[in-house]
């Protein structure tokens, strides 16, 4: 019996299923094959009847009668087949688009509002995907992890380390990178990995010379297992292999497809050629694949080297390591990141228990520091290793633009929920013009339903190319975004073209926010007094307004108040991070930053090292000093604003530590700056006491150095330190003479105060010397020199690239970027938002006095004033904006929280941003009701009588 039923079902829908693609396919064959199919029947009928000896016209009438009506036996065959919806549907777009095409303005303001609302959340949206959600082009990246080691303050074993590093949640110290000794160890005793690949970024941009030009890199040192591990394989040539990454090997490159692209234009010649990578010969042997660009999205890279080039490629790590160690036997200095690729069935939780017992196995040789020596943040606990999904590469861009992009996804959501609400207010309005004609429909049998139906068709239609446009804006936006978020120095090469994951954003929105503002306007369109609506005159019998100039509530009124207090909180967010901006650009940094340029630039990368590097850079400074337009010129090791920040272990003579400020031995965590001669004089940072480092200050003198204002109001207070002395850790001796104090300058974040900071002359120092920055002063245009800067340094050393030149007013930009970023793109969408306010409050309130013109006719007739009607009309415009702003500020006040850690110099309750942006928003309402009100003082009374 089951078989037959399925037997039975089976041959039903092998015949359902072609009738239903022929009568969407080709319809009218159906349609004569159905009125063949009717007329056939109803032949019978008459035949019938005829024979039982009724008249042909009788038979023809009682024929008809038994099957109900021709037509309508027609529309039940059509329902059977279940393919009404789509000719339904047909049928509803094309008259949508007739209707729509009748109004082509109310049609252009609405597709255009809703263009800027869903393309900016389109382009907002494409940033998140590009950025959070996308993933590595690699085989199978939901297999990879990254390994990385958490714990309560800096453990003991680890001296150094590189990679990323942050604070997390729970206040625990994490990092991303691992000793050398660990990795080869996790690699071989492992059960939970196919395999664990190891990598490090290279401190600095590599130099590659090739055929005798040189040009910069940004370079990755790998493990022989690196390409294989990801499944990446050659566009030409081949990859690094395990046989490479030896000590012994000979050292080989592989070059992405881009560098490839851009600076060899894609000859596969160079593949196989003899290059130099910093004074080191190796091999050029391959091309990665086309869409690989490395583990970290947004920050490519060019070149990737065997890890066992290590100490060639950068020999100046061996200054730091212990005597006898080097970085592939030390298990203090934490410099490789790992990536492993799960086995099936391994889970997280005992991969991690198995990967702490190699970690603790590895580091138990290594003992604690005495007590004299130990850091007051050290924490004699081993750290343990927690895994992170890794399928979208490296977290760090993640980390540092999740929450300007989770904030600017809000900003633009409000303001789609401000297009929305303009539009619904226009539709509402169209609905009401067109209650005649939906009465007559619903006179004529239509179905409430059926009607509403028809009115959402025309709302998605207007979502659908409301979204297209948007896509086209989200496009261009989305770029000039990535520009503004590239502002904070390394240019991110992000894909932010529309792809399959955006798309279907796009359409989901569009379809949201066309069944959001369609609905309303629909359900209350269709409900209506079929009577009067049916009359003349309709419009004004349905809106007339008895009782006087009392505003009534009304959807279309609480849409506009909704507008109102949106856009409040969108102006006081944009005021506040203006005001930060504001704030940040006119704090005093302690030095002048009018003039100024700046470069970087490593000669130790072409060979140069100890007193011929120093040698090298005091010549350098001369020749700049004596280009014409320069005043001076200086070298540090880093720049004051966005570049970080160096600090030593420092004893400071006469000074008795505060509990928890140093270690048992005595040493205090300084900030330290290894600048050179003439160095605040060049950047203008003023002279207290004593004096500043001089060209006598080499390392055959006396050693001697300068400390802040900031330093001496802490560890002397109204004491001078001129002539006490200091040392670096707890061993050397109090050898370095303080003589100077110099006034507070910025060093590494613009937000903090000035540090109490020492700044010693590189030349007493040449083992830290390798990097330099340079600032040069000038008296005109600082990129006037740019030019002769070059051929300076060129003249020198060609295979001494420089690096980064830009004004320091270019840095404070970079450093600024993000608050940059807020500041625009809040003031735009708020702007925006405030503009579709507006619209949306004249449109409200010019519809209002259409609907009103014959109350407003009386009143002029029994003798009211224009004057009286104009403020009539303001009144209610300012009325709807002061209740906009009465749940606006509250609404401000509890979600602008969120973004207090973003604020500087202010807080979110600030009542001067609060009380400016209400009156701009009052402003900018009694301007979009003044129009309607002055239309309504010109209205003709006698007109305005026989108004229909």
């Amino acid at each position: 019996m089951v078989e037959e039923e399925r037997k039975l079902k089976t041959m039903r829908w092998s015949y359902k299923l072609p009738l239903r693609l022929r009568s969407l396919l080709r319809k009218r064959a159906v349609e004569r094959e159905l009125n063949d199919e009717v007329r056939f029947h109803l032949d019978k009928l008459i035949e019938e009847y005829a024979a039982k000896g009724l008249k042909p016209q009788e038979a023809r009438f009682a024929a008809l009668r038994e099957l109900g009506g021709m037509e309508q036996i027609k529309e039940e065959c059509r329902d059977m087949r279940r393919v009404n919806f789509v000719a339904n549907l047909s049928q509803d777009i094309r008259y949508g688009v007739r209707m729509l095409a009748k109004s082509p303005g109310f049609t252009a303001v609405i597709i255009l509002s809703l263009a800027l609302g869903i393309g900016a959340n389109t382009a907002i949206f494409s940033l998140i995907d590009a950025v959070m959600l996308k993933s590595l082009p690699v085989r199978q990246p939901e297999q990879l992890m990254l390994l990385n080691w958490v714990s309560k303050g800096q453990s003991y074993v680890i001296s150094d380390y590189d990679g990323d590093s942050w604070e997390d949640s729970k206040g625990r110290d994490t990092g991303t990178s691992f000793a050398y000794p660990i990795y080869k160890a996790i690699r071989a005793r492992n059960n939970s990995f196919s395999d664990v690949l190891g990598f490090a970024d290279a401190d600095q941009q590599l130099n590659l010379n090739v055929g005798g030009t040189s040009g910069l890199a940004k370079g990755q040192y790998v493990s022989g297992n690196y390409f294989s591990t990801l499944g990446v394989g050659a566009a030409a040539g081949r990859t690094i292999v395990d046989s490479d990454d030896q000590v012994n090997a000979g050292p080989v490159a592989v070059i992405s497809y881009a560098y490839w692209t851009s600076r060899f234009g894609r000859d596969p010649s160079v593949v196989g050629k003899a290059i130099v990578v910093n004074s080191v010969p190796f091999t050029l042997v391959g091309v990665a694949a086309p869409e690989f660009f490395g583990l970290q999205a947004g920050h490519p890279t060019d070149a990737w080297i065997p890890l066992s080039t290590h100490m060639q490629v950068d020999p100046s790590w061996s200054r730091w390591l212990p005597k006898g160690e080097t970085i592939f036997s030390v298990r203090t200095e934490w410099w490789v990141l790992m990536m492993a690729r799960m086995k099936p069935g391994a889970t997280k939780e005992q991969a991690s228990a198995a990967l702490d017992v190699i970690v603790q196995q590895e580091t138990s040789t290594i003992k604690p520091p005495p007590p004299g020596e130990r850091r007051h943040d050290m924490t004699l606990q081993l750290p343990t290793v927690e895994l992170e999904p890794a399928s979208g590469g490296l977290g760090e861009l993640r980390r540092q633009f999740s929450q300007p992009l989770w904030v600017l996804m809000s900003l633009v959501g409000l303001v789609l929920v401000i297009a929305c609400a303009n539009v619904a207010n226009l539709l509402l309005a169209r609905s009401e013009r067109r209650q005649k004609e939906i009465a007559v429909r619903l006179a004529l049998g239509a179905g409430r339903r059926r009607i509403i139906r028809q009115l959402l068709t025309e709302s998605l239609m207007l979502a659908a190319a409301g979204g297209a446009c948007g896509v086209v804006l989200a496009y261009w936006g989305s770029g000039l975004l990535l520009r503004f978020m590239s502002g904070g120095g390394d240019q991110l090469h992000l894909s932010v073209s529309p792809d399959p994951t955006v798309l279907g954003f796009t359409v989901l929105v569009s379809l949201l926010t066309g069944t959001i503002f369609g609905l309303a306007p629909a359900l209350r369109g269709t409900r209506l007094d079929l009577t009067p609506a049916l009359k003349e005159g309709a419009g004004r019998i349905a809106g007339g307004t008895p009782g006087g100039g009392r505003m009534r509530p009304t959807l279309g009124k609480g849409l506009v108040i909704a507008q109102a207090a949106i856009s409040l909180m969108l102006l006081v967010g944009a005021g506040l991070f203006v005001r930060t901006l504001r704030n940040l650009m006119t704090e005093d940094l302690g030095f002048d930053r009018t003039n100024l340029l700046l470069f970087g630039i490593d000669a130790s990368r072409a060979g140069y090292k100890g007193e011929r590097l120093a040698s090298f850079y005091q010549e350098m400074q001369r020749r700049i000093e004596a280009i014409p337009g320069v005043r001076s010129a200086t070298m540090s090791r880093h720049f004051l604003v966005n570049d970080g920040q160096g600090g030593e272990g420092v004893v400071i003579e006469g000074y008795a530590p505060k509990p928890g400020e140093a270690n048992a031995g005595g040493v205090i965590g300084i900030y330290t700056h290894y600048v050179g001669s003439r160095f605040f004089e060049t950047l203008g940072i003023p002279l207290l006491l004593g004096r500043t480092i001089q060209d006598s200050d080499t390392g055959a003198a006396p050693r001697i150095g300068v400390v802040n204002q900031a330093f001496a109001r802490h560890y002397f207070g109204a004491s001078s330190p001129i002539g006490h002395q200091f040392r670096f850790g707890s061993a050397d001796p109090l050898d370095i003479t303080i003589v100077g104090v110099a006034g507070d300058a910025t060093y590494g974040d613009l937000r903090k105060d000035p540090p109490p900071t020492i700044y010693v002359p590189y030349d007493q120092h040449l083992g830290i010397l390798a990097w330099q920055n340079v600032e040069v002063r000038t008296a005109g245009d600082p990129m006037g020199v740019a030019n002769t800067l070059r051929h300076v340094i060129r003249d020198l050393d060609r295979n001494v690239p420089m690096h980064d030149l830009m004004t320091e007013t270019e840095q404070i930009d970079q450093a600024t970027f993000q608050e940059r970023l807020f500041a625009r793109l809040s003031a735009f969408f708020a702007l925006l938002a405030l503009t579709l306010a507006c619209i949306g409050l004249y449109g409200t309130l010019s519809y209002a006095v259409a609907r009103r013109t014959n109350e407003i006719g009386i009143r002029m007739a029994i003798g009211a004033e224009r004057s009286g009607i104009v403020r009539m009309v303001l009144a209610e415009a300012l009325l709807l904006a002061v209740l906009g702003v009465a749940i606006g500020i509250p609404a401000a006040l509890g979600s602008l929280r969120l973004i207090s850690s973003l604020l500087f110099g202010l807080n979110t309750t600030d009542p001067v941003t609060f009380v400016v942006a209400a009156l701009l928003l009052l402003s900018i309402a009694a301007l979009a009701g003044y129009l309607p009100a002055r239309r309504a003082a010109k209205v003709d009374p006698m007109v305005a009588l026989r108004y229909e």
